[in-house]
Order: structure tokens, then sequence, then C-alpha cells
């Protein structure tokens, strides 16, 4: 077991978190989506490194990566709904960065947002118990 690890991932999610709260109050809409996702994935990380030492292969779907961590099925649910803001998802041909922000709008930041924080809280009893 990392929990060293586990728990620098962990913090660095957090941070995450906090840098998604202000990219929100800055009306940076796509940012605060792209980090929400962050959020969750390193959150799901940092449960996957306490049981295996490594990082999980992860190909930015964040159901693959809870599934792998045994996410209860509302988790799943609530990365399914961040999984489309990650970058290799939301930025293509179709989209390009500069219309992002508008694309999401506040309202759905602010979702997603509050998405990040659920799966941070659900990954936080884990390693925090795992001393």
């Amino acid at each position: 077991m990392s929990l060293d690890e586990a728990l620098g991932i962990w913090a660095e999610a957090a941070q995450d978190l906090s840098s998604a709260g202000l990219a929100l109050a800055a009306s940076n809409y796509y940012n605060c989506a792209d980090l929400a996702n962050q959020v969750a994935e390193k959150s799901l990380q940092s449960v996957y490194v306490l049981s295996h030492d490594a990082r999980a292969t992860y190909h930015h779907d964040l159901r693959a990566l809870g599934v792998l961590v045994e996410a209860p099925p509302d988790l799943l649910a609530t990365l399914d709904t961040l999984t489309p803001y990650h970058p290799a998802h939301f930025l293509t041909g179709a989209m390009p960065a500069e219309l992002a922000d508008d694309a999401v709008g506040s309202e759905t930041a602010q979702q997603l947002l509050d998405s990040a924080r659920v799966v941070l809280r659900w990954s936080r009893q884990i390693v925090f118990t795992a001393g």
C-alpha cells in the first residue's frame, strides 16, 4: 500500500478543486469544468494507488476508472457527468477553445464543481482511513 503517494495525489485533487472554484468565480467556465474532471480523476487515482502501488491506466473515461476502484453506482453516475469535459472529448475540431466557456456556461460549471466535490469527499473517506 502506498499511503504517502495516495495522500499526495488526493492533495493535488483538493488543490484542483480550489482552482476550479476560482475559475468559476472568474467566469472561466471551461477551465472550471476541466479542473472538475481532473479532481475526479485524481481522487479515483488516489484510491487506486492504495491497493496497486501504481496509477491506473487511464483513457479519459472516469466511469471505467470508477469501476476499477469499486465506486458505488451513484458515484459512477456522477463520473459520467464529468467525463465529457476532458479536453480530449470536449475540445474537438467542432469546438474551438475560444468558444468553450460559452458552451459550458455558469450553471453547468457550478454543477460540475459540485460533482467533483462529491467525488473528492468519497475518496477522502477511503484514503484518510487507510492509515
